[in-house]
């Protein structure tokens, strides 16, 4: 009995390091997240400062992307 007492042991402590990585794997998806949601923001407002700089209108970028 000593063994299995031993292995549940082990078993215990072993899904509390797993639920330990999931709420950081958690914590760093948030993060990701957050530093897509800036960089989007980023090269947006240097699309527009770019077709500000050129006179150029959404419908122009959006015909030259088309083709």
């Amino acid at each position: 009995m000593a063994r299995k007492a031993n292995y549940e042991e082990k078993i215990t402590t072993l899904q509390e390091k797993i639920a330990k990585k999931q709420e950081e794997l958690k914590g760093l998806k948030a993060q990701l997240e957050e530093v897509k949601a800036k960089k989007a923001q980023q090269d947006y407002k240097v699309l527009v400062e770019y077709m500000e700089q050129n006179n150029l209108t959404a419908e122009d970028v959006l015909g030259a992307i088309k083709g």
